[in-house]
């Protein structure tokens, strides 16, 4: 929808005659995105690390102007996963659903509307099967972890590089202490336990990186879907300028970007 044919809509709601019998509250829910108003103290919505005003404005990546009962309609579809895209203050980003949200919702003034149409079109959204999902975790010195929830196969081809990829350097001193002794005993105890941490490492590859991080004073920040790190860390410094990670893929944002998305960030 235009942002001209958005105006024209919304300044019908002025002229309409109520006595023509023309619901304007649904006239303009026609017309307006979804805002969350309220987040239950459990539902999906919190564990997605997802805020009161977030803005939804699209769904599988085309802009979603239906009603709270469409779209609830479309994220209780069984066996599908939905792309959602979000706007926090100037920020888009996208996060993947499977189920409702379990959050209260209300409509965007016709102002935050036709701001948010016309940001969107400058906002470039991928192929669906591109998008993985992405953990982010933050200490208090705004120190990033990211967490690729996709699994590797080299946790399960050769454990200790997955280790030192992931710089579990504590389970990797007593994974090659553990492969030692083993080797040291028979080898076929040898080829036996390589293949039981191979199995566990590549079944709970991303609760031992979540822990760890966790262990690290890190603190669940977002939970996003990218196409790669580099995009992730780009949305990380866009919501928190003064954020760092241990191998940035993106500059800093200059001065005048720092100042007016400092209030973006968590």
């Amino acid at each position: 929808m235009s942002e001209e044919n958005l105006e024209q809509l919304f300044d019908q709601e002025e002229n309409i005659n109520l006595n023509e019998g023309i619901d304007l509250e649904e006239l303009q829910e026609t017309a307006s995105f979804l805002k969350i108003s309220e987040l239950k103290l459990k539902c999906r919505a919190r564990n997605l690390r997802l805020r009161e005003d977030d803005i939804i404005v699209a769904v599988d990546g085309e802009p979603f102007h239906g009603s709270i009962l469409e779209f609830n309609s479309i994220l209780s579809e069984e066996d599908k996963n939905t792309l959602l895209t979000i706007k926090r203050q100037d920020v888009f980003f996208e996060i993947m659903v499977f189920g409702s949200l379990g959050c209260t919702y209300k409509f965007t003034s016709p102002e935050e509307t036709i701001e948010t149409e016309t940001a969107f079109k400058k906002h470039k959204i991928y192929q669906l099967e591109e998008y993985k999902i992405f953990e982010v975790l933050r200490n208090l010195r705004r120190k990033v972890d990211i967490i690729e929830t996709s699994h590797s196969p080299m946790s399960w081809i050769f454990p200790p590089f997955w280790l030192m990829q992931n710089k579990l350097w504590e389970v990797l001193l007593v994974s090659i202490s553990v492969y030692l002794i083993t080797l040291s005993v028979a080898w076929w105890m040898f080829v036996i336990t390589w293949i039981l941490l191979a199995i566990y490492f590549n079944k709970g590859q991303t609760t031992i990186l979540r822990s760890f991080s966790i262990y690290r004073d890190n603190h669940f920040w977002l939970v996003l879907a990218g196409k790669d790190e580099e995009q992730i860390q780009q949305i990380c410094r866009q919501l928190d300028p003064k954020c760092t990670f241990d191998y940035p893929l993106v500059p800093p944002l200059d001065e005048e970007l720092n100042k007016k998305q400092k209030n973006s960030y968590a």
